[in-house]
């Protein structure tokens, strides 16, 4: 048990009366600030107010981030109180932890973002009804719970600081409230409205509704039945001076709250089968301004438990339901929440629909013991009407939609009431392009450029002509900064250069339209890393977060949106980047104002919403990456068209891996491209096929949907999907129609392989033959003429081979145009033909292009003889500096030689001739495998534009050696060579990778580029940018690459680099030989200085330089330089 202590030193507050029909008596004072500090367990008084039931709201400004402050209710002894508090700061997710409190225990009451950040005010307010609780933070309602066991006594209040709590508390207000007792009302006489469909009772004194008629059936609802005639303004209660008169097609009222000068305008309509209550206009007179407005205990329809068959159903968040036969639902101590809400009988369900942007909080139901039955309602949570901006969200609205048997299942539940719901619910911004795409993720990492913007764009092609042009959605992670989580929050200005920076990018987004794909950007609005150009003191917090390359820290979201800064930034990406379609938000957990106003600039600047997490932007996101628990059959009938975020369903499909499988661009090591093509076929396109059509009727393993269509899941034949006699898809055979409104084309996919007929959808109706295309990476080509027999044809695929039937011949597809925006042109070698690239003389029978097993073409030279290509590459500016590059594989032993030549004054070239070290870049297709990178850097001679570029595989002892070549890349970099030195790097403009560094072995790949920002970072050196390695495996980390640096034998090396480290004994230098198994040289990295060491290498050719961890620690070199004579 916690013994409360008291603060010797406090200010007392005098007692005040307040004018409210709902207080008893109160204290409000201004003029009074606390500081509570506690190392144990410390309390303040509240001196002169005692009660049972209360509200205490005031002003929080913490002194740190340890949160361990909150609100003493009903004390009256050491063995009698309670305590409602913020106990944990944060934790990984960023969620703050509030608890009650009474000495028989510790109850947690909420998860919620808004942590309590040192030096940032909040405003709390707390309100205890016997023994429910509410708690707000900036007048957004956080929890609203009923607990047992809360003692009942009248008792003290005060403020609790225990532990490392530091706080200052102003601005007390302390009410007594009175219970509210609900009575059953009788039933007067009202006003009425009318459509076709049905008609509905309105209470002349309140905007309340007695009764719904539905007209066909004669089928009657309940609305309110208890007199309950308040409204909640700001979480208090008021009871408004009401008037009300008819006027043709609508009911007014008019509510007035006299004590804080607030009228507000109500209209009441009815239309086709939909009842709507809306706010028109709030005045406000005085100071006093509206932040929140709720009619609470507002029953728009109920159901008493003798009604036969009538039940409730909640969509429980997005992660499960509720279905409760009234007979058998027990009495609700308090409110509870809905995402969506249903009440039916045997003939009616009524649903809601509202404006709210409580998320999946929106809703409210109860059921409540009257005499001789059990009643439930169900009603809208509150509308935040004004935001913490002081900038008006919007005019409230509540909607009640009712249906009969909708969905022609000859029975009323609440999959009509869903259904009617699914009809006028809002379409979130961007849902036509999910709807027709394939989505994918690509990666960028750590410094290391894995996929350059312009290497995506020809991926986007190979796609493209794989799929008939078949839409895609890409989420870009890493188009910042060095790659994927890096310079979050910056958004905009600091571009991921190795990839190809901003006009690149830009580039990649504006043609990548013309291959049907949509490129969006995955930024992050909960955590900030200190080499952001954003990171400041203003809106980061001293909470750390997430740490990857960097340690990141939570940001205040809050301040940044109110300083305009957020708003800046995205809108600098827009200019920026004028073409994308899509932000994916990560590790977002904000339900109320902040996730509204975020998804109203995304929107605004033509971005559709991507996120992490399915209960998050539930009205607005169209994609959700972590989907396994998003399982509720309510919530996936209404949203079915407009979001891909939930888990597999047998029937529906989605649910997806959102892993590896989903790309072929680093996305978890994601590199197989036929890989992707099967998933598409079999998963995604019958998926996005479904999206088209509402659904009708949906359990665990069957939906029918709208168009005839039926899908049954079962584990036996997978998913079967059918339109009448017509069978669209069977386990992993697909016979698709797109798109699904014109019917075109027809998509299809046999994984084993075989003959199968196939049933011609209704609009090729007479068509006598068909024209079958098999697909692939080059496009499309003809495979057969078929004729149609009784409107089926019979296909007689390969296996995992895609096919696209027509109903005519089509022309071919335009030639394709491989590395647009790249000097060098079919850089990948993606056209599988020698057009761009000229073959040398020689023995050209040796080059070919080829396809690994997953899909990446490569040039191969093979055999004995020397051969080779090149390519002139033009439009280069005298005088600038570039570095052209090549990755490289050699089979055995045969030269490979990278070459760059511009008339007699500049001629360079670079080769090896085995490659037996591990790649270990990771997010790469080159993962654990033996490519290494080639690079010359060069300045181009006074008068010249242009140079060609070799590539060339040498003389081999055996018909079996072969040299690879792939990506090859010519950026503009400028140099960093020092006189003196045969290689120097000072990390100020490395092209991609670590410099002469490559990974010795799978790595958490917290090793990147480093770059300086002002007093923030302490992880460089000299100039902006030094090499920071932390938390990496134990071992060697990373070492001198065998493409870059290579030693000679017997001969002697100096080298030197200046360093610094953050802890002893955890790193050293090492000079080794992989086939001699000598360590050269040793040299501890202690204590920040410079490493020099003088060495002589053994009799080998694959001497290196590692750096070798044991322990934890930070250690960042720069200014890396060998003396001696290096193997060209």
């Amino acid at each position: 048990m916690n013994k409360i202590l008291t603060i010797g030193t406090f200010c007392l507050i005098s007692v005040t009366s307040f004018a409210s029909p709902q207080l008893e008596k109160g204290i409000n004072d201004s003029s009074c600030t606390w500081y509570l500090k506690s190392g144990q367990d410390s309390l303040a008084w509240v001196d002169g107010f005692s009660a049972v039931n209360s509200t205490v709201e005031f002003d929080l400004l913490p002194q740190n981030s340890s949160a361990q402050v909150g609100v003493l209710l009903r004390y009256v002894n050491e063995n009698d109180w309670i305590y409602v508090g913020c106990d944990k700061a944060t934790d990984h997710l960023g969620f703050a932890y509030w608890y009650v409190e009474t000495p028989n225990g510790k109850t947690e009451i909420a998860r919620d973002i808004a942590k309590l950040y040192a030096h940032h005010l909040r405003h709390i307010k707390v309100n205890c009804i016997e023994r429910t609780l509410t708690v707000y933070v900036d007048g957004e309602q956080i929890t609203h719970k009923y607990i047992p066991d809360l003692p009942l006594s009248p008792g003290r209040t005060g403020f609790r600081v225990h532990d490392q709590g530091n706080v200052q508390i102003s601005n007390v207000i302390c009410r007594a409230l009175k219970e509210q007792k609900r009575e059953i009302v009788k039933k007067k006489s009202g006003y009425t409205l009318s459509s076709s469909r049905m008609e509905v009772v309105l209470n002349k004194d309140f905007p309340s509704v007695q009764s719904y008629l539905w007209k066909e059936t004669q089928s009657r609802l309940d609305g309110q039945p208890f007199d309950v005639k308040d409204i909640l303004i700001n979480g208090d209660r008021y009871q408004p001076q009401v008037t009300s008169k008819a006027e043709a097609d609508r009911i007014l009222y008019t509510l007035k709250v006299k004590e804080i000068g607030v009228t507000m305008q109500v209209c009441c309509q009815v239309t086709d089968n939909l009842f709507q209550l809306s706010v028109t206009e709030i005045e406000e007179k005085g100071n006093f301004k509206v932040k929140t407005l709720a009619f609470p205990d507002h029953n728009l329809v109920s159901l008493s438990d003798t009604v036969p068959g009538s039940c409730l159903s909640v969509a429980d968040n997005v992660h499960a339901d509720r279905f409760y036969p009234l007979k058998e639902k027990a009495v609700d101590n308090t409110s509870q929440y809905g995402s969506i809400v249903l009440l039916n009988s045997d003939k009616l369900v009524a649903t809601l629909e509202s404006n709210s942007i409580y998320a999946t909080r929106q809703f409210l139901y109860r059921s409540v013991q009257t005499p001789g039955s059990v009643v439930t309602g169900i009603w809208g949570n509150e509308w935040m009407y004004r935001g913490h901006d002081g900038e008006l969200v919007g005019l409230p609205y509540i909607k009640v939609i009712l249906s009969d048997d909708c969905n022609r299942d000859n029975k009323v539940d609440w999959q009509d009431g869903a259904v009617a719901l699914q009809r006028v619910y809002p379409a979130p911004f961007g849902v036509d392009r999910i709807q027709n795409s394939y989505a994918t993720i690509t990666m960028n990492f750590a410094s290391c450029a894995q996929y350059p913007f312009l290497r995506q764009l020809d991926n986007i092609k190979k796609f493209y002509l794989a799929t008939d042009g078949f839409g895609q959605m890409l989420e870009l992670k890493g188009y910042q900064s060095e790659g994927h989580d890096s310079a979050h929050p910056d958004y905009s200005g600091n571009y991921n250069e190795r990839a190809g920076g901003k006009d690149d990018l830009a580039f990649l987004a504006k043609e990548a339209r013309k291959y049907n794909a949509h490129i969006g950007v995955h930024i992050n609005h909960s955590e900030s890393y200190p080499e952001a150009r954003a990171f400041n003191d203003r809106i980061v917090t001293d909470m750390p977060a997430w740490s990857w390359l960097d340690q990141s820290y939570f940001l205040n979201k809050e301040a940044d949106m109110l300083a305009g800064s957020f708003e800046e930034r995205l809108n600098r990406l827009k200019v920026d980047v004028p073409d994308l379609s899509f932000v994916y938000l990560d590790t977002y957990r904000e339900y109320r104002w902040l996730a509204h106003q975020t998804a109203r600039l995304f929107n605004q600047n033509g971005w559709a919403v991507w996120t992490e997490d399915a209960d998050v932007f539930d009205k607005e996101a169209v994609w959700i990456h972590y989907n396994p628990e998003a399982k509720s059959l309510i919530h996936r009938l209404v949203h079915h068209q407009y979001r891909d975020g939930y888990a597999m369903h047998p029937a529906l499909l989605g649910g997806y891996n959102r892993g590896a499988e989903i790309g072929f661009m680093g996305w978890q090591k994601g590199r197989d491209f036929k890989g992707v093509i099967h998933n598409f076929f079999t998963k995604q396109l019958p998926y996005r096929y479904l999206m088209h059509y509402p659904v009708l009727q949906l359990d665990t393993a069957r939906a029918v949907l709208e168009s005839g269509l039926l899908a049954v899941g079962d584990g036996k034949n997978g998913t079967v999907i059918q339109r009448g006699e017509q069978t669209l898809m069977t386990g992993d055979c697909v016979f698709i129609p797109w798109n699904p409104e014109t019917e075109e084309k027809i998509y299809h996919y046999n994984v084993q392989g075989g003959k199968t007929t196939w049933q011609l959808p209704e609009s090729w109706k007479g068509q006598e033959t068909v024209y079958l295309y098999a697909l692939s990476d080059l496009g499309r080509k003809l495979a057969g003429t078929l004729p149609v027999r009784n409107g089926r044809i019979e296909i007689d695929a390969l296996p995992d081979q895609g096919y696209v039937v027509y109903k005519r011949e089509m022309a071919p597809l335009p030639e394709m145009i491989w590395s647009e925006g790249s000097p060098v042109k079919d850089t990948g070698f993606d056209s599988q033909l020698f057009d761009y690239w000229q073959k040398k003389q020689g023995a050209t029978d040796a080059l070919a292009v080829r396809e690994t097993a997953y899909g990446q073409d490569y040039l191969e030279i093979k055999g004995k003889d020397a051969a080779g290509v090149s390519q002139v590459v033009n439009g280069l500016i005298s005088g600038k500096e570039y570095v052209a590059s090549v990755w490289v594989n050699v089979i055995g032993r045969k030269e490979a030689t990278l070459a760059i030549q511009s008339g007699e004054e500049l001629k360079k070239q670079t080769s090896i001739q085995e490659s037996r070290v591990m790649n270990y870049t990771d997010n790469t297709d080159r993962f654990r495998t033996t490519w290494q990178r080639l690079k010359i850097p060069f300045r181009m001679p006074a008068g010249q534009k242009e140079i060609v570029l070799s590539l060339n595989g040498g003389v081999a002892s055996e018909d079996t050696a072969a040299v690879c070549f792939d990506d090859v890349r010519l950026v503009e970099c400028l140099q960093t060579q020092k006189a003196g030195y045969a290689y120097f790097e000072d990390f100020e403009h490395v092209d991609e990778g670590w410099g002469p560094f490559i990974a010795c072995q799978p790595s958490a790949f917290t090793t990147h580029l480093s770059q300086k920002h002002d007093v923030y970072t302490d992880n460089t050196i000299h100039g902006n940018w030094s090499l920071a390695t932390w938390r990496e495996r134990n071992g060697e980390v990373y070492r001198t690459s065998p493409a870059m640096i290579r030693f000679a034998p017997g001969q002697v090396y100096e080298v030197e680099f200046d360093y610094k480290v953050d802890t002893r004994d955890v790193y050293k230098v090492v000079g080794r030989s992989l086939s001699t198994g000598e360590e050269v040289f040793s040299y501890d990295l202690n204590r920040p200085g410079t490493c020099n060491v003088r060495f002589t290498t053994p009799d080998c050719t694959d001497f290196y330089i590692a750096v070798v961890k044991e322990g934890n620690g930070l250690l960042v070199i720069d200014d890396f330089g060998i003396k001696g004579e290096l193997i060209k």
